[in-house]
């Protein structure tokens, strides 16, 4: 029992939000995601079992003790042999990493050598006109 999820189910992943979301962020993803359900003009049974999907989701997400214990389970998973508390989870832990600004490189190089240029300049300027 030790390691296991309670659910195999990516709650946060089928709202389309991070683990760090706030209770008016999971229930906007929740009308949202209703929104997008019901106009991708699909059969009512498979309307019907989508939205008890995203329901579910938001029921667990939106109960703070619920979600406490789902992040529970999901620290459990990745972690068997560390043992904590429902209660003792820090969702910072959970949290995926952001993802890296890609560097900006083209203006550096160009203001540098903008500066290169304006002092080989002055000196060149400074030494033609000392003469």
């Amino acid at each position: 029992m030790r390691g296991l999820a309670i659910t195999d189910a990516d709650h946060y992943g089928r709202l389309g939000i991070t683990r760090l979301a706030s209770t008016d962020e999971v229930k906007a993803a929740y009308e949202k995601k209703c929104e997008e359900l019901n106009s991708k003009g699909l059969e009512e049974e498979e309307i019907i079992k989508e939205h008890d999907l995203i329901k579910e989701s938001f029921t667990i997400l939106a109960t703070e003790e619920e979600r406490r214990l789902y992040d529970w389970s999901l620290s459990r998973s990745g972690q068997p042999e560390r043992y904590v508390w429902p209660f003792e989870v820090d969702p910072l832990e959970l949290a995926p990493e952001p993802p890296k600004e890609p560097e900006d490189e083209f203006p550096t190089k160009l203001v540098g050598y903008f500066f290169l240029a304006w002092f080989m300049l002055s000196v060149a300027l400074s030494v033609t006109l000392n003469r």
